[in-house]
């Protein structure tokens, strides 16, 4: 399900490879090269990098220098150019130098090893190969490189960077990474009036790590658990720097308000976040929230770090809109668009129209309103005004009940579109009073499988002595936990954020639980991408499944 991917980046023989490291080893001298360092004082000098290192790094991992520069260089005979992370040398040889073999070319290894052991074959080579064969593309006597290796823009300076990087690569510590743990943190309310939350999804990954912890950890390490409270004077924000800044892999099952800020802190840092604690439509753990849920809009196209595993808003309105596509076809053309006059309600809205697109149908119309004050006379004259054959609401689930009231009093007969999330933490009578005509969007899963993974939830939780509490939060927080374990077993036994960030983006419908099967892409951060619809039966309360599961593409 992942998109095709070019493989351009830094692609080469085995014998181009060696060339090229080679004169890396020498980069700045034309005198041979060292001997290399034995593997335990070259893995304690490359414990703590020096500055050179360090942005030598960040040239080989994310294709950029420290002052924000884009590397560059181009395919061949120039007609092709990359930059940025596709210009990176951990696109094609890995995140920690160990080489790939993808679309039957050979990435060959980078690691200390393989470049001592090339040395011993080939002998050293001089800063003037180098740069030949990097910048220009030529080995030795003139020959030609792979044409699919691009021939490198860099300065002197950054090309010194990146040697002293590859004297560590596989070797160095990202944070929170020692010889035998992962630290991994989370931004939780732990007082206050989401303290009960919190406290659910900090015991559910206390118990998932200490379950891998008992089988011998993952490579030898085990994982700890860092928490901070996110309630606190600072808030999210200063939950969040106080575990980056204490030295943490990953986040996990953190609340995640999308704040612009921290967004750009966690893409700086490249440290993701896995399964934000979210509890929209899905999972069940609460209404929609404005800032929370507008930050899944789009992120379906996201290359962030945050992945995310429900869809946003835009995602469910579009299915929306593909359900009502096949009923008459007056219906999808006749839709009104009814939301909360914030992100995530301009999110919902933005989804519905570009679906509506994509179909060759006009703009629905569309009625905005201030969160917590609908006018519900508005919803019900709105809709006679458009002729509307169908209504997608977001808002709360008070604001719902009020405008399917209205409707029914004017004699309306269209049908509501709703995030499941709108009413997940009402009781009662509310959810009775929603039943019949409107139809709820639902990632989450139905049937049999919700039943199994159910059991098997509350299983894992009776298993890790976790006490009963809210059971979406609890979900969330299990399905978070089951993606990182997968996730840090496929990134290998060096362990880095990059490594990491590249096994998310493997990902491929794995199941995590009690959610349908999750697949993430380079560019994709978003692990479900779809919904059903379900209606509410009248007498019991429960979800019954109305359409088959309906898949958006990003």
């Amino acid at each position: 399900m992942g998109e095709p991917r070019l493989r351009f980046t830094v692609l080469a023989s085995a014998s181009a490879i060696g060339l090229c490291a080679l004169a890396l080893q020498a980069l700045g001298r034309d005198e041979r090269a060292p001997a290399p360092r034995a593997r335990g004082e070259q893995e304690a000098s490359c414990a703590e990098l020096a500055p050179s290192a360090l942005r030598g790094k960040r040239i080989y991992q994310r294709g950029a220098t420290a002052d924000g520069r884009v590397i560059e260089g181009a395919i061949a005979d120039g007609t092709v150019t990359l930059s940025g992370r596709d210009a990176a040398c951990a696109g094609c040889h890995g995140p920690s130098g160990q080489g790939t073999n993808e679309g039957g070319i050979a990435a060959p290894a980078l690691t200390p090893e393989r470049l001592a052991a090339a040395g011993r074959e080939r002998g050293a080579t001089t800063a003037r190969a180098l740069a030949a064969a990097i910048r220009e593309g030529r080995g030795p006597a003139g020959r030609q490189l792979n044409p699919a290796m691009p021939r490198f823009r860099l300065a002197d300076a950054d090309l010194s960077d990146l040697v002293a990087y590859l004297g560590c690569v596989g070797r160095d510590l990202d944070a929170g990474v020692t010889a035998d743990s992962v630290a991994l943190g989370a931004a939780l309310p732990l007082t206050g009036p989401d303290a009960a939350v919190g406290a659910a999804v900090r015991d559910v990954l206390a118990a998932a790590f200490a379950d891998v912890n008992a089988q011998g950890g993952i490579y030898r390490r085990r994982l700890a658990l860092r928490v901070e409270d996110s309630a606190g004077p600072a808030g999210e924000g200063g939950a969040t720097a106080r575990l980056l800044d204490r030295g943490v892999l990953a986040l996990v099952g953190s609340v995640w308000s999308g704040d612009p800020a921290l967004k750009a802190r966690l893409e700086e840092e490249r440290a993701p976040l896995v399964g934000p604690t979210a509890g929209g439509p899905g999972l069940g753990g609460g209404p929609p929230d404005p800032a929370r849920d507008a930050a899944g809009a789009g992120a379906a196209r996201d290359g962030g770090v945050v992945f995310q595993v429900l869809p946003g808003p835009d995602v469910l309105a579009r299915v929306a809109i593909k359900h009502l596509a096949d009923a008459p076809p007056s219906a999808a053309a006749a839709a009104l668009i009814v939301h909360t006059r914030d992100r995530a309600g301009e999110a919902w809205a933005s989804g519905a129209r570009a679906e509506a697109a994509s179909r060759g149908l006009p703009a629905p119309p569309a009625l905005s309103f201030e969160p917590g004050r609908l006018s519900p006379r508005d919803v019900a004259d709105a809709a006679q005004a458009h002729g509307a054959q169908a209504i997608l609401f977001w808002g709360s689930g008070a604001d719902l009940a009020s405008a399917r009231a209205a409707l029914d009093a004017a004699g309306s007969a269209a049908p509501l579109y709703a995030p499941l999330g709108s009413i997940a933490d009402h009781a009662g009578s509310l959810p009775r009073l929603l039943s019949g005509r409107v139809l709820f969007l639902y990632s989450g899963p139905l049937g049999e499988r919700a039943r199994a993974s159910g059991d098997a939830l509350r299983a894992f939780l009776r298993r890790g002595g976790v006490a009963p509490g809210p059971l979406g939060a609890q979900a969330s927080a299990y399905v978070a936990a089951r993606i990182l374990i997968e996730a840090l077993k496929r990134t290998g036994a060096h362990a880095t954020r990059e490594g990491l960030i590249a096994a998310l983006e493997r990902l491929r419908d794995f199941d995590a639980g009690p959610a349908p099967p999750v697949t993430f892409a380079r560019n994709r951060r978003t692990g479900v991408l779809g919904a059903s619809l379900v209606h509410l039966d009248p007498a019991s309360g429960d979800a019954v499944r109305v359409s088959g599961w309906i898949d958006v593409v990003p």
